[in-house]
């Protein structure tokens, strides 16, 4: 091939990816033995209705459950297995932009990659690194801690600093291994990570299972679901929850033909209370005939640039959240009617 038609593959290769969507990233991070393994296979065995590519260093670290792993991957590069319920599981082995490079080429990108930080990584610059690369959307940094343990290793000489800035890290903590300790205990935990990240949101599982959702956020789909189920109307409404975790956390939405005040809006972003640990929507703003996506991960959200024209402006966004000892649920329709400019 001449080096006139290498440019034109080149340049309608750039095309393709520019027409493409950005990717949402989520990063894994966690010292040695904290239960990222864990975690990742549950989201392997346990997701629905995405295509979620995984980056690790290596494919025998995470054991990925055989029946998984499909019997072939036609036209997939080396380093990339499939998985039989569309998953999909990528090498880093050490140059991950290159590997980030790799994913962008596939001819069938994934709804969504999830990178494993290695255990003495820091996540914070995996997700700079994706965000940097062009091509994908950085949808929050889930720092994995081992109950039992986390508080030493923070004070460790040794170790320290590297627990210390995965913490500092997480839009949310997972707080694994939790049938590890006391309940009172585990409430002292709480108390000390609000010191050290006040800004995450934290979550207590044992062996890595946890909703799904809550660490990818609402499942693909689940705007227009609650949209459907609003009928139309203004308001706030139930979103269901999978059995095994609705005595833990609840869904709701907020759906609205009013557009919103954009600095109202983001007050009510900035005010959300603790409990909120994950939403996705569509928003409309006043002056703008496009909606722009929201994302919420913990304490951090972002509002994405303009997307295509829709022919009825409606906003619809979905929560998760976590229920409370009182048994008080987050409200959408009472904390964010008041940024409406109607």
């Amino acid at each position: 091939m001449g080096h006139g038609a290498g440019r034109q593959s080149v340049r309608r290769t750039r095309k393709r990816m520019m027409r493409r969507p950005d990717i949402p990233l989520t990063v894994l991070g966690g010292f040695l033995g904290a239960g990222k393994t864990s975690l990742l296979n549950h989201l392997l065995r346990t997701q629905q209705g995405e295509r979620v590519l995984v980056m690790v260093n290596d494919f025998g670290a995470i054991n990925i459950d055989a029946e998984l792993i499909a019997k072939a991957a036609p036209g997939m590069p080396e380093g990339i297995v499939s998985l039989t319920n569309g998953c999909v599981c990528c090498s880093v082995g050490g140059d991950l932009m290159q590997a980030f490079l790799t994913v962008l080429k596939l001819p069938e990108p994934p709804g969504r990659i999830v990178v494993e930080a290695s255990g003495v990584g820091d996540p914070a610059r995996i997700a700079q690194l994706g965000r940097a690369g062009g091509g994908f959307r950085s949808e929050g940094v889930v720092t994995v801690a081992d109950a039992e343990a986390v508080r030493r290793l923070a004070g460790d000489r040794y170790v320290g600093d590297t627990v210390r800035a995965q913490l500092r890290a997480a839009d949310l903590v997972l707080l694994n291994k939790a049938d590890l300790v006391g309940a009172g205990e585990l409430d002292a935990l709480r108390g000390w990570l609000g010191t050290q990240v006040p800004d995450a949101r934290v979550i207590a599982c044992q062996h890595g299972q946890v909703d799904a959702r809550l660490i990818l956020g609402p499942a693909p789909g689940a705007i227009e679901a609650a949209a459907r189920a609003g009928a139309g109307r203004e308001g706030g409404h139930g979103v269901a929850m999978d059995t095994d975790h609705a005595a833990a956390f609840s869904g709701s939405s907020f759906a609205s033909s009013i557009r919103f005040r954009r600095a109202a809006l983001e007050g009510a972003l900035n005010a959300l209370p603790p409990q909120v640990l994950r939403g996705k929507g569509m928003v409309f703003l006043e002056g703008e005939d496009s909606p722009r996506l929201l994302q919420i991960c913990g304490k951090r959200w972002t509002l994405e640039r303009p997307g295509p024209p829709e022919a009825a402006a409606r906003s619809r966004i979905v929560f998760i959240a976590a229920k409370q000892a009182e048994g008080a649920t987050f409200d959408p329709w009472r904390h964010f009617s008041p940024a409406l400019a109607g």
